[in-house]
Order: C-alpha cells, then sequence, then structure tokens
C-alpha cells in the first residue's frame, strides 16, 4: 500500500499533461470548442482564448509541439512551465509561419478531473498577431 501515493500521483501528472495534449489534438483537427472542454469555466480569459482558438482554427491548419520544463505537482493543483510551439499553415497559400513561447499553466482538480484554471500568456494563440514572443 506504500506505494500507492506514487501511483496516483503519476496518474495525476498524466491527466494534468493530458489536457494539454488534448488542447494541442482539438486545434489540429480544427475542433476550437473541444480544445476548450478542458478548462475550467473559472478561467478569466476563457472567453478571449476561445476566440482565439476559434481564430486560429477557421484561418490555419495548427500543429503543436508542447514540452514541459518545469512541474510541481500538488493534492488539488499542478503548476507546470511548458514551452509551446504553434506551426501555423494558411490552406490556401500553404504558407507556414512558427509560434514559440513559454506559458505558465496552472490545473485544479474540479470533479474529479484536473481542469485548467490558468494559462498565460496567451498571446501565442492570437490569430492576428504578427508573431508571438520567442522564450
Amino acid at each position: 500500500m506504500a506505494g500507492l501515493p506514487c501511483r496516483v500521483r503519476a496518474a495525476d501528472t498524466g491527466d494534468a499533461r493530458g489536457a494539454l495534449s488534448h488542447i494541442a489534438t482539438a486545434l489540429s483537427a480544427g475542433d476550437a470548442a473541444d480544445a476548450m472542454t478542458v478548462f475550467d469555466k473559472s478561467y478569466t480569459d476563457y472567453g478571449k482564448l476561445r476566440k482565439y482558438f476559434d481564430g486560429l482554427t477557421n484561418a490555419f491548419q495548427v500543429a503543436s509541439e508542447i514540452s514541459v520544463s518545469e512541474e510541481q505537482d500538488g493534492q488539488t493543483e499542478i503548476e507546470m512551465s511548458v514551452h509551446w510551439t504553434l506551426t501555423l499553415t494558411d490552406p490556401q497559400t500553404k504558407y507556414t509561419v512558427n509560434r514559440a513561447a513559454d506559458i505558465s499553466v496552472k490545473l485544479i482538480r474540479s470533479k474529479g478531473k484536473w481542469k485548467i484554471s490558468e494559462l498565460e500568456p496567451i498571446e501565442l494563440f492570437n490569430p492576428a498577431a504578427k508573431s508571438a514572443p520567442k522564450a
């Protein structure tokens, strides 16, 4: 029984990282609404990020590469620092641009699932941005 907390903690970490993977997969599929399902409704920039995701998926084919550089796990919240690279391809011209930024993510346990309660900065996902801040 002594090993159980470690397994639970490892599962929690996987679930938290799975939330980020879910966003990336949904954006690649062009499904902005699905990308938002891992966010807690209390997230301050929920509406703004939803508009950004809609704009990205309407204008571009989106690919993401996410690497976690730091992680702090707790019983009720997980904080992560991630390096997120977006590859945006215009489906008509095939022009491709890469954007990258270091993003802070906070997840909270809500109804037994990990939900993103903070994600910043979100300008990486702004479809109108000429470029995002480089990390």
